[in-house]
Order: structure tokens, then sequence, then C-alpha cells
């Protein structure tokens, strides 16, 4: 059985409205230069990348984590996140990502399909495949264990960005509910410490205090009334 197909134009339609759908309940919180940085990572996988490349998954993620890994990247490339990329009038770039990671979603998470593909990619592609993986999640660790001294010196701003870099690196739970317990230090950004808790609980995470955190930043969502006002994040000077 090939894997060789091209995507349809109602798989394109379904599966780009179910994901303009689910942009518009939930925009995305990734901030916007970082949007524009990892929509130039994927356009350069585009001539020589794999779908494992492209979706960011290892050649052993599971069906669920493929799903994961789809929703993610699509709503990254969706084209009408142009403008927010700075490719307005340029959307035809977005639609051949969505198309390209909605094909390699369709590919990998049907059990057949994925065999197929995977004796096509061949024994180099996987070698250099798998390299890849390493060292995103070498450079990941590297970010981890460096965010953890930032947030005990109170450097608060700084190991979150860097705990977001391991997190799009390569996603772990430890990462996850480092950056959930210091993204919920301030209420404006509780919406994705929300995400990196629940995603950390999903992933098995262990930090202490994870499930009070979760509750907490659920409980403070759910409250009405004025908005809260933002907690400045505190850098210890020295």
């Amino acid at each position: 059985m090939s894997s060789h197909r091209e995507l349809t134009d109602e798989e394109y339609r379904l599966f780009s409205d179910r994901i303009a759908r689910g942009l518009a309940e939930r925009p995305l919180t990734v901030p916007a230069r970082e949007h524009r940085e990892r929509v130039a990572e994927l356009l350069k996988q585009l001539g020589d990348g794999t779908f494992y490349h492209l979706l960011g998954i290892d050649p052993a993620t599971g069906t669920r984590e493929v799903h994961e890994a789809y929703d993610e990247v699509a709503r990254l490339v969706h084209p009408s996140q142009a403008q927010r990329v700075g490719l307005q009038g340029r959307e035809g770039v977005l639609k051949l990502l969505f198309e390209r990671a909605t094909l390699g979603y369709l590919t990998l998470v049907e059990l057949d399909r994925r065999k197929a593909y995977d004796r096509e990619v061949g024994p180099a592609r996987w070698t250099a495949m798998r390299a890849s993986v390493a060292s995103r999640e070498e450079e990941a660790r590297r970010c981890l264990t460096r965010a953890r001294a930032l947030a005990e010196s109170e450097d608060f701003h700084s190991a979150i960005e860097l705990l977001r870099q391991a997190v799009r690196l390569a996603p772990n739970g430890e990462a996850c509910a480092l950056l959930g317990l210091l993204l919920a230090k301030n209420p404006q950004w509780l919406d994705e410490a929300l995400e990196a808790l629940e995603r950390a609980v999903e992933m098995g995470a262990t930090e202490p205090g994870l499930a009070e955190a979760l509750q907490e930043v659920r409980d403070k969502l759910g409250q009405q009334g004025a908005p809260a006002q933002p907690i400045p994040f505190r850098k210890k000077k020295g």
C-alpha cells in the first residue's frame, strides 16, 4: 500500500474549517515574533523534511500525540494567520504548509498508511531524523536547566521564554509544569498557564504543587467580576 496521495478539496475544507473554528474559540497565545519564527522553521522543512519533521514528533509517537501535534502546527500555519506572521497577500504559502501538515496527519494517524510511508522514507532519512530529534531534546534539556536557575533567582520573564523554547523543541511534562506554574503568577497569562498545566498533567508530570496550581488557575478563570490586575514579575538584582 503506497502512502502517496493528494489532499482533496473536501478534506482541505473540512480541516480548514475545523481549525478556523478552534482559533475563533481559543486564539493563539504564542507571541507574534515566536509565531513568525516557527512558521519560518516549518517553511525550511517543506523540501526535505518528513511528515515527522513537519509535525515535530518522533517515529515512535502514538496516535494521540499525532492528533495533538497536528492541532498545534495547523493552528500556527492556518491561512487566517497570514497577517500575524507578515504574509498578508501571500496566504498561498501558509495554505501549502497547512495542506502538507494535514496530509502528514492523515498519513501518520492511519496505521497501514503510516507503515507504507515509513518504508518509503528509508534508512538514511530515519538516521537523519533521529539525530535531529536527539539534538532538539538535548537543547530542550539545557533550556529547562537554565530556566530553573532563573526562576530560583526570580527572573521569571527570562525563565518563561526559555521554557517556551524547551516545550517547542521537545515537549515534556517537567517543562510544561514549570512553565504553567510561572505563567500562573501573572493574571494576564492564566489561559496559557491553564493550557501548560493541563498538558503537564496529561504527560504525567509530578512537579510539587502542580495539582493545586491547576485547580487555582481554573478557579480564577471561572470567577466573575472585574479583571484582575497583573502582578509584575520581579528580577532579583545582583
